[in-house]
């Protein structure tokens, strides 16, 4: 134990401690009262690709047409449509009406057709299902099983399901939406505890989708916190066995998070599904800079140094390096301002300014502690001992096996790369949910009895009025194809809307679904299509644009594209000079930024890697310096690529950060490694002593850090959305597979090729 005596530190270096703590004080507490003003938000349109064409046009054709997403769909199921099954159904369309925001109900039980008598002239509404007693129920049921427009739109093929559309206020804000999702789950509990026949009920759309993100998100930003402190407070006790190397670092740790939140409500930014994991991402990559720095603290004391000089060397010898590892780790994150996504420019912002807020709180709140505080009590047995005895082993080892490793890794990276080749971009719009979570159930529900709820839309323009015959029978050959071929459900156009007037015209006769040959009787169906308003919902003013659209079956972007390409193919051959098909829709748009996620990734990653470049470059101001220390930090990347295409992970917007953030985290160690043997060789020493010193020195707090990390992001692991589950695992095994890299990879590529002076 030291003498208390010499633990003394001059006055000026308390009076700057207590000036410092105070002004940090005052600021935190500010930050904590912005805080308490956090808000969580799940806005699906934020995922539109900003100020890009697609979503120009797409914003346009709303204006005209109105939203494809300001809906829920109401399934309800049953054993069979009996008439005792559907009286319940029809007996909660008013309750549904009721509901806030709600405008209209379309149910099958309260569908009206418009029938003309052909003999008489006469007009009249005909029930889509005459329901109330069972033989005339059977029927209708027989004769709708013939109409493509009820059948998987209203009426499940299988005949255990009906569909209500409920269509709510355009563009219903955050709290409308969370109203609206809280009286569907106080209704959805009324139905299940009243209802005989009705076995269960199952609803989709914006609002509730949004709703129940959010209360996932709230949820687990608890649990990210709690778990991660947990497991700070065991690995800080597991590297330093003090309560005082547990307290100081995990102070400066909480203030970090608590400022970075505080500056996100500053300026008006809410958590969403990426910055759900910026707390956790903020805890583990803060705590780097801290271990460091009290790392060799204890070294410089367990050798007998006092505590200013202990200090003054840690703070010295560990300050650079830190400081270029903050600057990487934050360029890293940076680097995702190339994405057009909102969300994760937004995440990239500000996991930046959090680690830039670490950096400084590790170099004035944790001097300021340490000043203040009195000095831990080290021990010169222990831990100490085994990490000098353990890394000394491991270094032996590593040069003794150089050739082995050199092949394993060659062998590793060639099949990594081969591999990883295969990696591909692609989304489903639900497959963020595991496969047993409450809200993907409703989707499959959707997906499985009726036409799904990914919706289709078409924007077309045609040379001439879409009331015209030539243009009518173009649009008819069109949605024929779109509906055979393209695979589009429950589907709503122009032509298909005058075969369902043509028919009710006609008496309802099926042989009369069809775009009607006589001008004069088209004619007759137009004008009362224009009078009743069905015309003007599906055709612009001007007649020259007009929309279809439709449910698809989500069977993920890729495929979609596919389709869409096709479509075009069709289009270019088949429909009239002059005229212009262009899909659109909220759902492409998602589409449209995973295309360019691969893109935005080799952009991003490029930018990181001549980053990293440069601050090699500069230090040691040697070219062979800086390929080591890239090959050794794309190598864990190759790695991860590979596993991602062996867990059959595909890229999309959460998994595309991955490659980004895990380099700029993952080259920490290396910087600190490279910066340690800089100072060894400047030093004096030769090239093998440099690089023992280098790998004793730092490589206890390489091991630490990477623990923790890869403990803190393996928490994300426990997330109901899979994409933070990928981020979580994926960034924890290439850290993993980094810190491998940095222990048996790159001292002996440095002993071999690194023969500059500096």
């Amino acid at each position: 134990m030291s003498d208390p005596n010499l633990d003394r530190l001059p006055p000026a270096w308390r009076r700057n401690a207590w000036a410092v703590l105070a002004l940090l004080v005052a600021t935190s507490g500010w930050m904590a009262w912005q805080a308490l003003g956090l808000e969580f938000n799940y806005d699906f349109e934020q995922f539109f690709p900003a100020d890009h064409p697609e979503t120009t046009f797409y914003r346009e054709f709303r204006e005209t047409f109105g939203s494809d997403n300001d809906f829920l769909i109401v399934g309800f199921e049953g054993d069979s449509l009996t008439a005792g099954f559907l009286a319940e159904v029809d007996a909660e369309v008013d309750a549904l009406r009721a509901l806030p925001g709600v405008e209209t109900v379309q149910s099958p039980t309260r569908l009206k057709l418009p029938v003309r008598d052909p003999l008489s002239g006469m007009a009249f509404q005909r029930p889509l299902l005459s329901w109330e007693n069972d033989s005339t129920l059977a029927k209708d049921v027989a004769r709708l099983r013939q109409r493509d427009d009820v059948m998987g739109t209203f009426v499940s093929p299988s005949g255990r399901a009906v569909a209500l559309t409920l269509e709510h206020t355009d563009g219903l804000s955050k709290a409308g939406c969370d109203s609206l999702a809280a009286a569907v789950a106080a209704w959805e509990k009324d139905v299940h505890a009243s209802k005989a026949s009705i076995r269960d009920v199952h609803v989709s759309g914006r609002a509730v989708a949004q709703a129940y993100y959010v209360g996932v998100m709230e949820r687990e930003v608890a649990w990210f916190v709690s778990v991660g402190i947990g497991l700070l407070v065991a690995f800080l006790w597991f590297a330093f066995r003090t309560v005082w190397g547990v307290m100081v670092p995990l102070t400066v740790v909480l203030m970090s998070g608590l400022w970075t939140l505080g500056i996100m409500v500053a300026t008006g930014k809410a958590v969403d599904v990426m910055t759900v994991v910026l707390p956790t991402i903020l805890f583990v990559v803060g705590i780097s800079d801290v271990v460091h720095v009290l790392t060799r603290y204890y070294d410089e004391r367990r050798a007998d140094a006092t505590h200013q000089m202990a200090m003054q060397r840690a703070f010295r010898e560990v300050g650079l390096a830190t400081f270029l590892t903050s600057l990487t780790t934050a360029l890293g994150f940076l680097t995702l301002l190339t994405s057009s996504i909102g969300p994760v420019h937004d995440f990239g912002v500000y996991a930046a300014v959090g680690v830039g807020v670490a950096y400084v709180l590790a170099f004035t709140l944790l001097p300021s502690v340490m000043v203040l505080a009195p000095p831990p009590v080290i021990s010169k047995s222990g831990t100490g001992v085994f990490w000098n005895g353990a890394l000394h082993k491991a270094l032996r080892w590593t040069l003794r096996n150089k050739g082995m490793l050199a092949v394993a890794w060659v062998g590793i990276a060639g099949a990594s790369v081969v591999l990883g080749s295969a990696l591909r971009v692609d989304n489903k719009l639900i497959e963020d949910l595991r496969d047993d979570d409450p809200f993907r159930k409703q989707f499959v529900f959707f997906e499985r009895e009726f036409a799904g709820v990914r919706p289709f839309e078409l924007a077309v323009t045609l040379p001439d009025a879409a009331d015209s015959p030539a243009s009518l029978q173009a649009l008819d050959a069109l949605e024929q194809y779109l509906k055979a071929d393209y695979g589009v459900g429950a589907l709503v156009g122009p032509a298909t809307a005058v075969r369902m007037a043509h028919r009710g015209y006609m008496g309802d006769r099926e042989a009369y679904y069809a775009i009607p040959e006589d001008n004069r009787i088209l004619g007759k169906v137009l004008r009362l299509m224009k009078r009743s308003g069905q015309w003007n919902m599906l055709v612009a003013e001007g007649g020259q644009r007009v929309r279809v659209f439709g449910k698809v079956e989500d069977n993920g972007s890729q495929a979609i594209q596919v389709k869409n390409e096709k479509l075009d193919a069709w289009c270019a051959e088949n429909m009239p000079a002059g005229s212009a098909c262009k899909v659109t829709g909220t759902a492409h748009l998602v589409d449209v930024n995973n295309a360019s996620l691969a893109s935005d990734m080799v952009g991003g990653l490029g930018l990181a890697l001549v980053a990293v470049a440069i601050i090699a470059g500069l230090l040691f101001r040697s070219g062979a310096m800086v390929v080591l220390c890239l090959i050794t930090n794309l190598l864990p990347l190759a790695m991860i690529a590979a596993v991602m295409v062996l867990m059959d992970v595909d890229l999309k917007v959460t998994s595309g950060i991955i490659f980004t953030v895990a380099f700029g985290i993952a080259v920490d160690d290396t910087i600190h490694f490279l910066s340690k043997l800089r100072l060894q060789l400047s030093q004096g020493r030769t090239l093998p002593v440099a690089v023992k010193r280098s790998f004793l020195a730092t490589g206890k707090a390489i091991v630490v850090t990477s623990l923790i990390l890869c403990g803190g992001f393996m928490t994300l692991t426990s997330s109901s959305f899979l994409g933070t589950f990928h981020i979580g695992f994926l960034i924890s095994l290439t850290l993993l597979f980094a810190v491998v890299a940095d222990l048996t990879f790159l001292p002996w590529m440095v002993l071999r090729w690194f023969k500059a002076k500096v």
